[in-house]
């Protein structure tokens, strides 16, 4: 994505970058990892960390357990690993779509976005920082749903226009989903009226825990369900257990491929800096994530 670095940073007016985002959402959950804590705070966030990375291990394992986001450790340990370049990533690869389409990608003024497993964040921060360093994209309102198994994760970015600086007329919503439960996608329909989906490292999470194919059922209903014209984004690491698993789901639901990517190194724009995230870059003995090697797709339902 070597085109893209840099790019369309110095369009339109200047925003908050992602990584200063994520510190003022980092000073919460702190702040929350030190009521449910006290002074053991620091290290219950360096033991998720270890938890998070052990469990990032076993993503192609059968008998893997899902990761547990409750704690508030856990998600400060995740936010403060991943949130920030993964949410670039998603605003990459929309500025690659864009240059694809040598057009902007959204010609209405309300959008109506839905995240699957979206609660960390990444995805809509990701679109958000898209929206507003591209001036030319007609978007005014968005509607955002963010699908997510973990309802810890509901107040962390629900709130969040105000920091972001962006015009865009911002409705956010919580909806808790378990992909492994159909029970809890049979009847919900509103997040299937979707613009454009996007699952950014989510089915690498999910794809071992589709037992009796609860999970195959799950991607082929919302492909199924999509209206036509609808766009989906993946974004995911670049093993290929889980490209070839995504590349058959969508295949077999007859989506269209518009412009994609496999293990392509790739590492936050030149505009975002780890050394936003202050103090907390020497509490845990860890660095956030940056480059990696990335696949993605971008795809159209007919």
């Amino acid at each position: 994505m070597d085109a893209w670095q840099g790019a369309g940073r110095t369009q339109g007016e200047r925003t908050v970058t992602i990584f200063q985002l994520v510190k003022i959402v980092l000073d919460t959950l702190y702040a929350e990892a030190v009521d449910a804590f006290g002074k053991d705070a620091d290290t219950q966030i360096k033991e998720q960390m270890a938890y998070l990375t052990t469990s990032y291990g076993k993503l192609t394992s059968a008998d893997r357990k899902p990761v547990d986001y409750k704690n508030p450790a856990t998600r400060f340990a995740y936010v403060y690993k991943y949130v920030a370049s993964h949410g670039d990533y998603v605003a990459q690869v929309l500025y690659t779509l864009r240059l694809e389409l040598g057009a902007p990608i959204f010609d209405q003024e309300s959008l109506r976005v839905t995240c699957i497993g979206g609660g960390p964040g990444s995805d809509f921060i990701g679109l958000l920082k898209y929206l507003a360093e591209n001036k030319k994209e007609q978007v005014q309102k968005l509607t955002c749903y963010l699908v997510d198994r973990e309802k810890a994760w509901a107040d962390t970015w629900t709130e969040i226009h105000a920091s972001l600086g962006t015009e865009i007329q911002l409705n956010a919503n919580f909806q808790p989903l378990d992909v492994t439960e159909p029970e809890d996608w049979k009847y919900q329909k509103k997040f299937l009226q979707a613009d454009l989906f996007t699952m950014s490292y989510f089915v690498s999470e999910v794809m071992a825990l589709d037992k009796g194919g609860v999970v195959t059922a799950f991607w082929q209903t919302i492909f199924g369900s999509a209206k036509s014209g609808a766009l989906f984004l993946y974004d995911d690491n670049g093993h290929e257990t889980f490209n070839n698993y995504f590349d058959h789901q969508w295949k077999t639901a007859g989506l269209e491929l518009i412009v994609g990517a496999t293990n392509e190194l790739t590492w936050p724009g030149s505009d975002e800096q780890k050394d936003d995230l202050g103090d907390y870059l020497n509490r845990f003995g860890q660095m956030p994530k940056l480059k990696t090697q990335l696949s993605y797709r971008l795809l159209r339902k007919p």
